[in-house]
């Protein structure tokens, strides 16, 4: 297997990234009981992809930033973006924005990101005093036990560079930056992906494997 850096991994991804795995299905789970209700409120998805999570949401105003030009065609192939929606390409290291959120994203990419401290201080930055900023990743323990951030293409299966953090070190880069953590949350196999594992003809390894945490997700606020 392959492993790819991220820039070139997501590129070759994009075309297919709409297919929902079990690691994609937990971090929605967990995101929507991590965030606030959205009504009146403004949203920024940092590391959106296709930006597919922003079509149906209700926040009064709603931005995506993605470093990968690809990811944000594949998105815009499937129509016109709602009115309150933008898109802009850009990275979580350093945001191409002055405009603070009420609600701020980071979901499944800050495993790609080496040193975490630059990334939070712009998370930080473009969180509103009194907002929520929601961080998903992929489990330490996950890793700890063999499993890797793959997608298949023509060409077969490929691993996405990875840098397992664990809670201490999102904490600690977290708190530099000014944010308080308020709530933990884990993805385990379990029932709510049991289907990813018998579409896969793999349902041994489910059995195997219920249980595992593969998705890590941490609530932060900013003071007012």
């Amino acid at each position: 297997m392959k492993t790819l850096s991220p820039r070139e991994g997501y590129r070759r991804w994009a075309p297919s990234y709409g297919a929902e795995t079990a690691v994609t299905h937990l971090d929605e789970l967990l995101v929507a009981r991590l965030t606030p209700p959205l009504a009146g409120r403004t949203l920024l998805d940092v590391g959106c992809g296709t930006g597919r999570r922003l079509r149906q949401i209700d926040a009064t105003e709603a931005l995506g930033i993605e470093p990968c030009a690809e990811m944000l065609a594949a998105g815009a192939e499937d129509g016109a973006w709602p009115r309150h929606v933008r898109l802009l390409q850009g990275d979580v290291r350093a945001l191409p924005i002055a405009a603070e959120f009420d609600v701020v994203w980071s979901r499944l990419v800050l495993g790609h990101v080496a040193e975490l401290r630059r990334a939070y201080a712009e998370l930080a930055r473009v969180t509103a005093p009194g907002g929520r900023l929601i961080v998903t990743d992929f489990h330490p323990r996950a890793v700890e036990v063999g499993h890797r951030r793959t997608f298949r293409d023509a060409e077969g299966v490929h691993a996405i560079e990875h840098h397992p953090h664990p809670l201490v070190a999102h904490r600690a880069a977290a708190a530099a930056a000014g944010l308080e953590l308020a709530e933990v949350r884990e993805g385990r196999i379990g029932p709510e992906v049991r289907r990813f594992y018998a579409a896969a003809g793999k349902l041994a390894l489910y059995d195997v494997e219920a249980g595992l945490p593969i998705v890590l997700a941490l609530a932060f606020e900013k003071a007012g």
